[in-house]
């Protein structure tokens, strides 16, 4: 869980300088206040719930079920979604009816680039290139996100009955997120902006395989890679990243050749110890913050430029949320 700590200020590229308490805006506030609740005790209490040691969870209204596999060559996830509830007492994972419910299973392998690798529905399968949002029911309400680029999986189901969305996720077959209402919104696989998203359609599972666009899927293969556009992103010409208690130092120092000798020492441990190491993208959007989550201590990080006087190249920061 996200420690509390103090507010701290820094000037970001195109918000408030520094002395005020909220550097970065309403927007800033009204994120950080979002995942920090998301991540208290009190939400900790997941809709989704692990019902059996083997790795089964469903959700408190027994409608959604999602299953891991770890045999060989059957290494997976695989989720299934009732019409009407099923207690976990009389659900049975080698016996799941053939009517009333939507399922598929996303097949794992832990020896290609890209992990995720097929989609099976049924008699149906299908290759993964890239990533890809299903929905199990016709309005959404139940679905699956693939990241390939992480690799990170999670399924959302939204409630209808306003207790706050269930999202599960998972990195590889090992769980990473477990919670409900924003942490749903904010920690959800594959996110795309609202103009991408009016392009890139979601699937919709069915009885006769995947459709797209009300059609069925006849090619192969599935999926699109959409690249995270960002000035902080991994590889961006003239960037150097530092944590925030890096650039607390640099700022700390009392001559400009003291900042100097900071950054360059700062710059060669994080060459060997890089500050996003083991860390997820979950969101990266040009006019907007790269949120990121550590993989390990499943804490969640903000990454942004910011304003300085200390360095030729554009300085990107790693901000714990507060």
């Amino acid at each position: 869980m996200v420690q509390r700590r103090t507010a701290t200020t820094y000037e970001s590229s195109g918000r408030q300088g520094p002395g005020n308490r909220h550097p970065t805006g309403p927007a800033r506030a009204l994120l950080l206040a979002l995942i920090w609740l998301a991540l208290t005790p009190v939400c900790a209490r997941a809709e989704f719930i692990l019902t059996a040691s083997s790795g089964v969870y469903q959700t408190d209204d027994g409608r959604t079920k999602v299953i891991l596999s770890h045999k060989d060559g059957h290494q997976g996830i695989f989720v299934v979604h009732f019409k009407e509830g099923v207690a976990p007492q009389e659900f049975n994972p080698e016996a799941i009816p053939t009517t009333g419910v939507t399922h598929v299973f996303i097949r794992f392998n832990p020896n290609l680039e890209h992990q995720y690798s097929e989609i099976a529905i049924g008699p149906h399968s299908y290759k993964v290139n890239g990533n890809l949002n299903i929905w199990l029911t016709q309005n959404g309400s139940v679905s699956v996100n693939v990241d390939n680029m992480n690799p990170y999986l999670t399924v959302t189901q939204r409630d209808s009955n306003g207790r706050g969305d269930a999202i599960i996720g998972f990195y590889g077959l090992a769980e990473v997120v477990r919670g409900k209402g924003s942490l749903a919104a904010i920690l959800a696989a594959n996110q795309l902006s609202p103009d991408i998203a009016k392009i890139l359609k979601p699937y919709l599972a069915s009885p006769d395989g995947l459709q797209l666009n009300g059609k069925n899927v006849q090619t192969p293969a599935i999926g699109l890679f959409v690249s995270r556009e960002h000035e902080c992103s991994k590889g961006a010409a003239g960037v150097s990243i530092l944590t925030l208690a890096q650039l607390k130092a640099i700022q700390q120092a009392k001559s400009e050749a003291q900042q100097a000798q900071a950054l360059d020492r700062f710059l060669k441990e994080n060459q060997n110890k890089p500050p996003t190491k083991g860390h997820m993208v979950l969101r990266a959007e040009p006019n907007g913050p790269m949120i990121l989550l550590d993989i390990a201590t499943k804490n969640i990080f903000d990454m942004r430029a910011i304003k300085n006087n200390f360095s030729k190249n554009k300085i990107c920061v790693v901000s714990p949320v507060q």
